[in-house]
């Protein structure tokens, strides 16, 4: 069975950002997953006070969910909070 992608805008050579998938906090510092274009689908990026910590590009929705889901419940675990 075919994997189904979620659209994203046309990809012209530069990633756009089109979501915020959640914001933690923990102190003073902020983690937030972020998902932009890419050429082979979309990209989550995980940036802990505003540095990128991690990257992943995902071809299709369960990627996407299972990447950010994994980040998430991490996070939790190491004490962030929303």
């Amino acid at each position: 069975m075919a994997r189904q992608v979620i659209q994203r805008s046309t990809w012209n050579g530069t990633p756009l950002e089109e979501a915020t998938w959640w914001t933690f906090k923990k102190g003073q510092r902020r983690a937030v997953c972020r998902m932009f274009t890419h050429q082979f689908g979309h990209e989550l990026r995980l940036e802990v006070s505003r540095e990128l910590v991690s990257s992943q590009v995902c071809r299709n929705d369960e990627e996407i969910l299972s990447c950010q889901e994994g980040w998430r419940v991490g996070l939790e675990v190491e004490g962030w909070a929303k």
